[in-house]
């Protein structure tokens, strides 16, 4: 009798073990490659979600088969992990310098609990090949294809001395600045300096922007800062 409370109603839980190793394996994947790019959510993250939402489907769709139901509703407790993942999706969203952040990891995470859920239920093969599929998308996309239909955007940094009003002009231009993220204004041994944060389409090379540096006299300094 006290076994029947310690040990699980189910026969083949072993089998159900094994899918909890796979889920884990398919999480860790695509936790490694978030974890190579320094994302807000790496291996752990996604293991445990994964493992998670896989033990939550077999929960789901098993735990209910000793009371000789004829009819449940197997999809209630799993039905739970499509909403319950979005609050932990939020918290990896932010916003800095008015640029978006983590969306892509949280979609991943929330992808990975499909994962999780597909591979619980039993859709190992499904599992494994949304797992290939993601990892396809995430490094293939990340790529730098000349032919690609967009352009990734850079974030920078500059000090320039505002000696004509048409400076600020000049250096939008060569730029193709459309707007300032940062635009501080301060004096330095007498002369005018301008701080400035600023994002662009255009991409230069280090020897680029020392040639831009040396031939333009009011450019003080100007760096690459990061690359969204």
């Amino acid at each position: 009798m006290v076994g029947e409370f310690i040990i699980d109603a189910y026969p083949d839980v072993w089998k159900l073990i094994v899918r909890l190793c796979i889920a884990g394996l398919c999480g860790y994947v695509i936790g490694m490659e978030r974890k190579a790019r320094s994302k807000e959510a790496g291996v752990r993250t996604h293991t445990i979600v994964c493992i998670a939402s896989a033990l939550i489907m077999i929960v789901s769709k098993y735990s209910f088969t000793d009371l000789g139901y004829d009819t449940y509703d197997a999809a209630r407790i799993a039905a739970q992990i499509v909403s319950g993942i979005g609050f932990l999706g939020a918290g990896m969203i932010f916003y800095r310098r008015d640029i978006l952040h983590g969306l892509t990891t949280a979609a991943g995470v929330w992808a990975t609990a499909g994962i999780g859920m597909a591979i619980g239920s039993g859709m190992i093969i499904l599992g494994l090949a949304g797992t290939a599929i993601i990892m396809f998308v995430q490094i293939v996309l990340h790529m730098h294809v000349r032919t690609a239909k967009y352009k990734a955007i850079t974030v920078m940094k500059a000090i320039i001395k505002i000696e004509d009003k048409n400076d600020i002009t000049d250096f939008k231009q060569l730029f193709g600045i459309n707007k300032f993220l940062k635009f501080r204004t301060y004096r330095n041994d007498g002369d005018s300096l301008a701080e400035l944060e600023f994002m662009t389409k255009l991409s230069f090379s280090s020897e680029q922007l020392y040639e831009l540096t040396r031939t333009h006299s009011y450019i003080v300094s100007v760096e690459s800062n990061e690359e969204i």
